[in-house]
């Protein structure tokens, strides 16, 4: 079975420590639902367009957000896909976090990634040819294990991730390597890295709220994430540097994302109950912006009701109206 080579070094210690406060100061901070839904949408959009971005997607920010709000975009169909089938992808996984993330769960989590991007006996089957991991320069910098050991290899990492008693970040980072040198898929293998091994740190009750923040971390410095994954291999796979690196991620995205949500408070909202139909209504628009009419449909409910509810939402400045009358579309505010 896989095992793991690490040391519980002075610095892990004290960043691991930083973290669970940060988480603590998190939860403490008791962020209301509709900011909450606002800021989870963002900061999805900002996870995909990060691990989007480091395989070599050139969408902005801004096409992501698009994309995922189900508007079209002018820009090449395949990269448009690969962040489609990402954003897809995540939404499944968060949908499911509370589930260990087995191996078959995986393999359907890159199906989601890699649907019509690959043929089908590809997508969501490990594969059967020998890869390689290049450069920029187009150098071979490593060689995957060969295909005819990969189901073994991989059957022993879920298999360790069964028995693992590990601190999560731990056993999260470990995966995240293994994982990637594995590179168990003829393509989406980072892409599924990343979110995999954030799964295993939803599963074990960190917020999407900062694990999310950790792709913005890697693609800030893109050319460090790649130097640290081939350090390991140098070093004769001793995870501690490398696991130092992803608490040091962990840690900047909690500090990151306990600022905005300082930031966030307003006197409008925090004048506003919300009645449990009004939490409903926020959480359809955290999926994408919709009419009077689409809404109505969703909750079952006549359009009046519909407009009685979200008066007051846009009226505290939770929820923006874009045109007026009936071809209205209502959007969840973004934070700043």
């Amino acid at each position: 079975m896989f095992k793991a080579k690490y040391r519980m070094t002075s610095v892990l210690i004290e960043r691991l420590e930083r973290i669970a406060s940060l988480r603590g100061l998190i939860e403490a901070s008791r962020i209301r639902l509709p900011a909450r839904l606002s800021l989870e949408k963002d900061l999805l959009n900002r996870s995909v367009h990060s691990s989007t971005w480091i395989e070599g997607n050139l969408l902005s920010l801004g096409q992501v957000a698009a994309l995922s709000e189900h508007r079209n975009i002018p820009a090449d169909e395949h990269q448009k896909l690969e962040v489609s089938n990402c954003i897809k992808a995540m939404r499944w996984m968060l949908v499911n976090r509370k589930k260990a993330p087995t191996e078959n769960l995986v393999l359907k989590l890159h199906t989601f990634m890699t649907q019509s991007l690959l043929s089908p006996g590809r997508a969501g089957h490990y594969r059967n040819v020998q890869n390689y991991v290049i450069n920029a320069k187009r150098i071979v910098i490593f060689t995957p294990p060969s295909p005819k050991t990969v189901r073994i290899r991989m059957k022993s990492l879920f298999q360790w991730l069964k028995t693992s008693d590990l601190h999560p970040v731990v056993r999260s980072a470990v995966f995240h390597h293994e994982f990637v040198t594995i590179h168990p898929f003829t393509d989406g293998n980072g892409r599924v890295a990343r979110s995999a091994s954030e799964w295993l740190l939803f599963q074990k009750g960190y917020d999407p709220l900062y694990t999310l923040g950790l792709d913005d971390f890697f693609a800030r410095d893109r050319e460090r994430y790649y130097e640290m994954i081939q350090q390991t291999r140098e070093l004769d796979y001793d995870y501690s540097h490398w696991i130092e690196y992803i608490a040091e991620g962990l840690q900047d995205a909690a500090e990151r994302v306990l600022r905005r949500i300082q930031g966030l408070a307003s006197p409008a909202q925090g004048k506003l109950i919300l009645t449990p139909k009004q939490d409903e209504l926020l959480k359809h628009l955290a999926q994408k912006p919709m009419g009077s009419t689409e809404i109505g449909k969703l909750m079952k409910i006549r359009r009046a009701r519909v407009n009685q509810l979200i008066k007051p939402l846009v009226s505290s400045g939770l929820v923006i109206m874009e045109g007026t009358t009936r071809a209205a579309k209502y959007f969840l505010k973004n934070p700043g």
